[in-house]
């Protein structure tokens, strides 16, 4: 493929700014407050963003990724640009990856408008493919507070994820100009050609890979950064002996869980089955590589069932199984029920059953307020027939009265 082809198909196929998945957003499900994060960090927020979760014009949008590195759902899938670029390095020659801001005045090899767009998960896929060296010596006279308090985030959830022992062993924080200076790898002539050989191929193969017709997983396309660094984890689990732990957020299900399923349906990633076992369990599974670890099925259980997001430690980000529990199910419509319920029906049910007797009861006063006034309106009318009958009736002649014998008449 020549290099105008592939500029051309680069064109074609990469759109220069990231994808709004709307229904995943957090401001779309009930909470107490709203998220504005990627509004607030957006350098064009205003011209962009009609509403956090609404675009009214990309335009303005330089595809920085502060956006996509902030989201907390994960709703803002980032651009194909920005996936490249920022998973490039991992196939570079050199041991060491330098990364740094537009800022730095020294020579890096992935250079950002902020280290802190890029997401801890893409840093994470890097630093298990080589050492990175994050240059943060303009970040001490950044006045940008929003993308300083991003960076400290990322870098903690970092720690969590690899370990304080693998975060050193891969990661060096670079504050001085002096700390971590820039070394190039020098290749050799023949080096170099087959260097050049293999990334044509390489970039031959992603090329059509990237193609809408050959991609047959769409949800590689909503987290691609996890997705990767998924699928690193399960390469380094299957090279070596002793695998290592990764630290991952997962929502932490008690036994009050009784298989409900409105956290399966609140989670938009598809994160969260509910699985039906043929010895009659149900289990919940969760596949931490699509958790975005935003938290909306713990704000939707309303049985308390999920106490928030625990750090578990992992050796794969592929589907794990938290937690086992026999169902019990309304005897009236079959679904799930609280294993406290004494009565045996749902909540749904046991509505409609107490409105059904309400009903039969408001029925039954009021037949038996119809049948008084009836007794009522029957008393009422045989009184006035009395009456009438009463009224018609001849009145009785006077009586003659009666002389005593001997009296004169």
């Amino acid at each position: 493929m020549s290099i105008f082809t592939k500029v051309a198909m680069n064109v074609l196929l990469n759109n220069s700014h990231p994808e709004i998945e709307r229904k995943q957003c957090w401001n779309l499900h009930p909470h107490r407050e709203q998220c504005t994060d990627c509004k607030d960090i957006c350098p064009y927020g205003e011209d962009i963003f009609s509403r956090p979760n609404l675009v009214k014009d990309w335009d303005p949008c330089t595809d920085c990724g502060l956006c996509v590195s902030v989201c907390r759902a994960r709703c803002i899938i980032p651009s194909t640009e920005q996936v490249q670029r920022d998973l490039a390095p991992a196939t570079s020659d050199n041991d060491t990856v330098w990364i740094g801001c537009e800022k730095s005045t020294r020579h890096n090899d992935l250079v950002r408008a902020c280290v802190g767009a890029l997401s801890w998960e893409a840093l994470a896929y890097l630093a298990l493919n080589k050492k990175l060296v994050l240059d943060l010596t303009p970040c001490g006279e950044c006045e940008n507070d929003l993308c300083a308090q991003m960076l400290r985030n990322n870098l903690t959830r970092l720690v969590e994820f690899l370990g304080e022992p693998l975060f050193n062993a891969r990661f060096t924080l670079a504050y001085q100009p002096e700390d971590a200076p820039y070394e190039a790898k020098e290749l050799s002539r023949r080096e170099m050609f087959t260097h050049m050989s293999d990334s044509s191929k390489n970039g031959t193969k992603q090329l059509l890979r990237r193609l809408p017709v050959l991609q047959d997983d769409e949800e590689n396309r909503i987290q691609p950064f996890r997705y990767a660094l998924s699928e690193r984890v399960k390469q380094l689990k299957t090279a070596t002996e002793t695998p290592f732990h990764y630290g991952v957020y997962l929502p932490a299900f008690t036994s009050k869980c009784f298989g409900c399923g409105r956290c399966e349906k609140n989670c938009k990633a598809g994160a969260i089955r509910l699985e039906d076992l043929p010895d009659g369990q149900t289990r919940v599974v969760i596949t931490p590589w699509k958790c975005s670890e935003c938290g909306m099925c713990v704000s939707s259980c309303n049985h308390k069932a999920i106490d928030g997001m625990k750090l578990r430690s992992l050796t794969s980000l592929g589907p794990v199984s938290v937690l086992r529990f026999k169902k019990n199910l309304c005897k009236d419509c079959g679904k799930p029920i609280p294993p406290e319920t004494t009565d045996g029906v749902c909540a749904t049910c046991r509505v409609k059953l107490r409105t059904k007797q309400r009903q039969a009861a408001a029925a039954e006063r009021a037949r038996a307020r119809a049948a008084e006034r009836a007794a009522q309106k029957a008393a009422q009318k045989a009184a006035a027939e009395a009456a009438e009958t009463a009224a018609s009736a001849p009145a009785p002649a006077p009586a003659e009265p009666v002389s005593a014998p001997g009296t004169p008449h």
